[in-house]
């Protein structure tokens, strides 16, 4: 590899890195309204990265924040405990913002059937009964993962 390509290269690696040091964190606390379950349920022990994505029902008064999507990330089965699950309790994760996985139109559903298990979120027993209302987006955050 010629030379300016591999200074352009590794400039530009130290740029990414700087960035996503610098991401700006916060703290979510939140119910889990519904979760999606291919990634729930399609978890591997192996070297890959298992992922959980859920939709949190903020305290934020601001229509916009109430309902956000939150996508945990390791090498383990579990990401998030289970006993979170049901909706009844509070989770509070640090995140950071990820534009690049927002969703339009999110699918709820209080049951799963094959025809559209792909592309919607399973309520949780809490919140089968009074869903969210139709959201247009749901702003996505990424979870950041802390060794216990």
């Amino acid at each position: 590899m010629p030379r300016h390509n591999r200074a352009v290269l590794t400039a530009l690696s130290i740029l990414a890195f700087a960035l996503v040091c610098l991401a700006k964190t916060q703290q979510l606390n939140g119910r889990i309204v519904g979760y999606d379950l291919m990634k729930h349920a399609s978890k591997a022990a192996s070297i890959v990265q298992n992922e959980e994505v859920v939709v949190l029902e903020t305290d934020s008064q601001k229509q916009r924040d109430k309902y956000v999507k939150v996508v945990f990330s390791s090498f383990g089965t579990t990401q998030i405990d289970q006993k979170y699950f049901d909706g009844t309790l509070t989770l509070a994760v640090d995140v950071f913002r990820d534009h690049s996985c927002d969703e339009k139109a999110p699918r709820f559903v209080s049951q799963v059937s094959l025809e559209q298990i792909g592309g919607t979120y399973l309520l949780t027993d809490a919140f089968k009964s009074s869903p969210p209302i139709k959201l247009k987006t749901l702003d996505c955050y990424v979870a950041i993962f802390k060794k216990k």
